[in-house]
């Protein structure tokens, strides 16, 4: 999830997705009653909890098909499941517009399930544990904020002076990385917190996609511009390969800078880590390379690569294409 608000306008169909995971370890974890549920101001229910569908291990979805009569204005997204035996729940606001008002911020079904399929090559960045980290107050000391945003659902560990804190005591805010206190602590109080962040956003993924898909679009013969809301499904695996490799460009580029290379430990943990990044980068380049020249002249094209038809389904359900890019031809 991002930290900023998800936009959609009346009549859309909002693609509402969260991961759950383990800590300290941060493996995904399936969560039999992940629940996901919408409300407006002054808490009207605007969807009841609802459960949301597994597409992967930890990864649940739910598609909202805003009403046209629901009203112009910002609505609250609750996100709720049991980690192996810990209520968690996480929240995240959501702006509806008016039908018919460019939306730039927009993402289709189909780009949210290529999200999806990317997030399996580089599942272990969306699942970043940290422990013990040492959290910083502000001067009220009732806010107590962590290095790191974007926390994946999970059972993080509070510590005040040694002792695990129980989750009635506190407010976690997963979105910003900040664990709220109903009243001030005293000054020589410290908190300590253990949990699991996502180092790309949803945005990230859907930049590395897209660029990744521009060089195939330039790749001779360039005579189709497809998007990702029509690219054939016989492309997909191509296109993983130079999503990920967009996505290890970035992170060697971040990596590089103070905070984000805490997260290796010493300067010879990060060296290493620098090195190993640096050979994927150089194999999942080689590979995209190599598949995108063949891509447009293997042909003749079955009609599955040059047609997609629509399949319509119910309230949270997924399509056929979506199973298309989980399933073995995936690439």
């Amino acid at each position: 999830m991002s930290s900023s608000s998800l936009v959609f306008t009346q009549g859309q169909t909002a693609n509402l997705y969260c991961q759950f995971v383990t800590t300290p370890a941060g493996m995904p974890v399936d969560i039999p009653d992940a629940r996901i549920a919408i409300y407006g101001i002054g808490g009207a229910v605007v969807l009841p909890p609802t459960a949301m569908m597994s597409v992967d291990v930890g990864f649940y979805v739910y598609d909202f098909v805003i009403p046209n009569s629901l009203a112009v204005g910002e609505y609250s997204i609750r996100y709720t499941g049991t980690v192996q035996g810990t209520p968690t729940a996480a929240t995240t606001t959501m702006q509806v517009l008016q039908a018919g008002t460019p939306n730039n911020s927009y993402m289709s079904q189909r780009q949210i399930e290529m999200i999806a399929a990317l997030e399996t090559y580089v599942g272990c960045a969306q699942h970043i544990p940290v422990v013990t980290e040492v959290a910083r107050r502000n001067k009220d000391r009732d806010r107590f904020t962590l290095s790191w945003p974007r926390w994946n659902l999970c059972n993080p560990l509070v510590v005040k002076n040694g002792e695990l804190m129980d989750y009635d005591a506190m407010t976690i805010d997963y979105d910003t990385g900040t664990v709220i206190f109903p009243k001030p602590l005293h000054d020589t109080d410290k908190i300590d917190v253990t949990y699991n962040f996502r180092f790309f956003t949803q945005v990230d993924m859907l930049r590395f996609l897209n660029d990744a898909l521009s060089q195939i679009n330039l790749e001779p013969p360039a005579s189709i511009a497809y998007t990702l809301n029509d690219v054939p499904p016989s492309y997909v695996g191509t296109l993983m390969q130079g999503g990920l490799a967009h996505a290890i460009q970035k992170l060697l580029f971040c990596i590089q800078f103070q905070q984000p290379g805490t997260i290796f430990g010493d300067k010879d943990r990060l060296k290493d880590a620098i090195s190993n990044f640096m050979a994927q980068k150089e194999n999942a380049e080689k590979q995209f390379r190599e598949d995108k020249k063949t891509l447009k002249t293997k042909g003749p094209y079955p009609k599955i690569g040059l047609i997609v038809t629509p399949e319509y389904t119910l309230p949270g359900g997924r399509s056929r294409w979506f199973r298309y890019l989980f399933s073995s031809n995936m690439g």
